[in-house]
């Protein structure tokens, strides 16, 4: 029984061990807890900020190097870091203009962010209460990389300094100018105080051109080094095959084609808004437009838009992958940086701006054709009127055949076969092999002078370059190529012309 009894009240002494244990660990529990919730200990001048500044530790109450500064409290941050020294001035209660480049757009969300950085200054953590001049060095603290004042709309200033980045990396050593203890703060000071004044700049290169009037273009020259590569400006009128059509556009270089208003269209309508992704600087000196390819651009746009020039002038792509780009339309020379492909259209080739029938003139505006192939050369006079009910009436003299009606509408069906002539893509041969051929009268399949009503003349000419191209040239130079069937069907529908047979103009033959 003696036996039974000690080991009941063993078993209670236990018990009452463990339960003390519990008591005691809840206790320091519950002691740590409220340690944790306890508001620091304040050195003259902070404060306490409530709310999270999302870094490095969870906490509800954060110290506040001075008082909280919103937009509306800040006359400006003046900032100094290793790229130099800029200052946000706010002009407005919701905006903030760049000292140094007072007409340069900011990008709000970074503003918004130096403003939050620099006035609304929690701090993760106070590292030391009363720092030495060693602790001070041992944080990159006396000698600061970066620091910013700000100046609240009162004159009071408020100076924070920047010290080396934390081993963690994620945060850096900071102290309050006159304060001798040493603070954290997140690494976010990098999208704002340590960052360079070109990243609050949209990285805008246009202005004044809009949706309404972007098509009213008057020029569009791309040169590539010094000379010009293609040269687009609007039809005239009357040369205008869709009097309807908002932009219908012809190359004044190389001269003879009608462009192809989709990729041209496409490409002027980027101009817009035409800015980089970022800009990549602020030009200070000639070294940046070498770094930046840009010393000697290798193109160059310009354009003209309501009596007023506009020039443009791009890297190639630059090793890093990305194309440069610098305008003349901003007070401050801004480099801005932009994704390769989306500037594909500077290194197009030509037959991307030409149009697929370059031949497309309206025969309206046409006074005479003459046309020359081995065995024919043939002048064809045209005379334009209307008859009683207004409608268009069309007239063809030549000394090889007589027109009465049904031959002026085989006629028709011959300029159709005429206009009807596809360009293929680029010529397979080299410039000095396409001069060659030109000059090469054997070579010669069809070729037709075009005489316009305002006395312009143009000439295009079919050359027979290989068993399957069919060289174009527009007054005797070319770039392009036709199937030489469509050459050959040229001569062929001629000769049907002059027989008085039907001319199919869509058929093969």
């Amino acid at each position: 029984m003696k036996k039974k009894r000690m080991i009941a009240l063993i078993a209670l002494g236990v018990t009452v061990i463990l339960l003390a244990a519990a008591f005691i660990a809840v206790q320091n529990i519950l002691k740590t807890d409220e340690e944790q919730k306890a508001p620091p200990t304040l050195l003259p001048e902070e404060l306490l900020g409530e709310g999270d500044p999302g870094e490095r530790i969870e906490k509800t109450t954060y110290l506040l190097m001075f008082p909280r500064r919103d937009r509306s409290s800040i006359k400006s941050i003046e900032i100094h870091n290793e790229y130099g020294q800029y200052t946000l001035v706010r002009y407005t209660d919701e905006t903030f203009y760049l000292a140094e480049l007072p007409g340069a757009p900011l990008i709000d969300e970074t503003v918004a962010s130096a403003v939050v950085a620099s006035g609304y200054v929690l701090v993760t953590d106070r590292v030391v209460d009363s720092a030495t001049e060693e602790e001070l060095a041992e944080y990159g603290l006396d000698d600061p990389q970066a620091w910013w004042v700000l100046t609240d709309t009162a004159g009071k200033e408020y100076r924070v300094n920047v010290g080396d980045r934390m081993v963690s990396g994620d945060g850096y050593y900071c102290s309050f100018e006159g304060r001798g203890a040493v603070y954290t703060l997140g690494a976010s000071l990098e999208s704002s105080i340590l960052a360079p004044c070109e990243h609050y700049v949209t990285a805008a290169m246009t202005s004044g051109i809009t949706q309404n009037n972007y098509f009213d273009i008057e020029e569009f020259t791309i040169f590539r080094g010094n000379d010009p590569f293609v040269s687009v400006t609007q039809c005239d009128p009357e040369e205008k095959l869709n009097p309807d059509a908002i932009v219908e556009a012809k190359l004044a270089y190389p001269a003879g084609y009608r462009a192809n208003d989709s990729f041209y269209i496409g490409v002027i309508s980027g101009f817009v808004s035409l800015a980089g992704d970022e800009t990549a600087a602020i030009v200070r000196s000639e070294e940046d437009y070498e770094r930046f390819g840009l010393k000697d651009a290798p193109y160059t746009v310009h354009f003209s838009l309501e009596g007023n020039d506009y020039d443009f002038f791009f890297s190639d792509v630059q090793p890093d992958g990305y194309v440069y780009g610098i305008s003349n339309l901003l007070d401050y020379s801004l480099i801005a940086r932009f994704e390769g492909d989306s500037m594909s259209w500077l290194r197009a080739g030509l037959f991307n701006w030409v149009a697929d029938y370059p031949l497309q003139i309206n025969i309206t505006t046409v006074s005479s054709l003459r046309v020359r192939t081995e065995d024919r050369d043939i002048t064809f006079e045209l005379k334009h009127g209307t008859d009683e009910k207004e409608n268009a009436t069309l007239d063809v003299t030549s000394d090889v055949v007589s027109f009465d009606n049904a031959h002026i509408y085989n006629f028709r069906q011959f300029y159709k076969t005429v206009i009807g002539s596809k360009i293929k893509g680029d010529s397979s041969l080299t410039e000095d092999e396409r001069a060659a051929l030109a000059a090469d009268e054997s070579k010669a399949i069809f070729r037709i002078t075009f005489n316009t009503t305002d006395g312009k003349e143009i000439e295009y000419g079919f050359w027979r370059a290989t068993t399957r191209e069919a060289l174009l040239t527009v007054n005797g130079k070319g770039d392009f190529y036709i199937n030489i069937d469509w050459a050959e069907k040229l001569v062929s529908d001629l000769e049907r012309l002059i027989a008085g047979l039907d001319i199919d103009s869509y058929g093969k033959d």
